[in-house]
């Protein structure tokens, strides 16, 4: 079995490539360059070793080991990894997997390394923290976008992610990489503390306008980005949800919203009259009833709120700048569509995905480059 690690952002991403795959049917048949991608792509089990599907983000693993089936002190670790990369120790080696275990993931062409931190735990399920204040960002060694991440236990917990890696393609070659050129950023214009999200609409450039898709919302989200599969489907690249450990009453938190001027369409023509909006977007489903029929137990950018196994929603959408530099508050009843199993939580049958971004229809690629969202202190209330 193997086991793959997000929404309008990488659409852009597939005009791209249409624009330039013609180039690469004619003249001379040449071979691929060393490939400069050094990451952990896909975990690879025997069915029933694991409670849960094994969790992989920019620098970590974490598998949710069945004890009665796994030696978690002499385990091998399989997995696959970016074409022509080498790690060590070396997939399907035999480690001690009682304390973390760190691989050296190293590109092909051996200019770039990552390191991932995976950890074995025999909890049946791990569930998403209830309030979230974004103290807490690196940024990406190479790239140089902003990742936003929490605490447990002193540990990282990467339970936010964004398309920032997909807009890596939007980005001349010759440009020098910054926080600042991503649409995923942190600010230090915050309702609280010293940091905020800053969420930004961006242009996607030539190469995105010839496509047809001119803009990249600005967006976050629970879940993860599969990174191995942006360039074939884009939107199923983008995986939301993690468990909950009870029935959400209410989605609250802090914004600033700033729209861009000029609303553009997905031809780059001028939307008279059409203002941008923002969405901060609050999903509960039914993870085990989505699995038994797609596979999969998470949502992404095809059916975030079309999914039959929705069991509720919270949403705010808002157009209006706000009027001064102080945030505003939100505080969203969560609206029930069917009624959930209580028991069901402890297991991990429920998971929540939240997705915030700078211009609601970025999905059709409409909306104003510069709209800015600002987000920070988010809460989840629970029965």
């Amino acid at each position: 079995m193997i086991i793959k690690s997000f929404s309008h952002l990488f659409r852009p991403l597939v005009g791209m490539l249409l624009l330039l795959t013609p180039s690469l049917f004619t003249g001379c048949i040449k071979k691929a360059l060393p490939n400069i991608e050094a990451d952990i792509l896909s975990v690879v089990s025997k069915e029933g070793d694991f409670f849960a599907e094994p969790v992989i983000t920019n620098n970590e693993v974490k598998l949710f080991a069945n004890d009665e089936k796994v030696d978690v002190k002499a385990y091998a670790f399989t997995f696959g990894l970016s074409r022509g990369a080498t790690s060590v120790p070396a997939s399907g080696s035999v480690q001690n997997f009682t304390e973390p275990v760190i691989y050296t993931v190293t590109s092909e062409n051996g200019e770039f390394s990552k390191k991932y931190t995976v950890t074995m735990t025999d909890e049946r399920v791990t569930f998403m923290p209830l309030e979230y204040n974004f103290e807490h960002y690196t940024i990406h060694d190479k790239n140089k976008y902003t990742e936003f991440f929490g605490l447990r236990d002193e540990r990282r917990q990467d339970t936010w992610d964004s398309g920032n890696a997909g807009f890596v393609f939007s980005i001349s070659p010759i440009a020098k990489k910054q926080p600042g050129l991503y649409p995923m950023q942190f600010s230090t214009t915050a309702h609280s503390g010293e940091t905020a999200v800053k969420l930004e609409t961006k242009s996607t450039g030539t190469f995105g306008a010839g496509a047809k898709k001119p803009i990249a919302a600005g967006n976050i989200f629970i879940g993860e980005f599969d990174s191995g599969n942006v360039m074939g489907d884009p939107l199923n690249s983008t995986h939301f949800g993690r468990p909950i450990e009870g029935a959400p009453v209410s989605f609250s938190g802090f914004y600033h919203y700033t729209p861009g001027k000029q609303v553009i369409d997905h031809n780059s023509a001028p939307m008279p009259n059409v203002k941008d909006t923002c969405s901060l977007v609050a999903v509960l489903y039914d993870a085990d009833e989505l699995k038994s029929r797609t596979r999969v137990d998470y949502l992404d950018g095809t059916n975030l709120q079309t999914e039959k196994s929705i069991v509720a929603t919270a949403i705010l959408y808002d157009g209006i700048a706000t009027d001064s530099k102080d945030f505003k508050s939100f505080d969203i009843p969560f609206k029930y569509l069917k009624v959930p199993q209580v028991e069901g939580f402890a297991g991990g049958k429920y998971k929540l995905a939240i997705v915030l971004s700078s211009s609601k229809n970025g999905d059709i690629f409409q909306g104003a480059v510069g709209s800015v969202l600002l987000v920070d202190d988010i809460k989840i209330t629970i029965k």
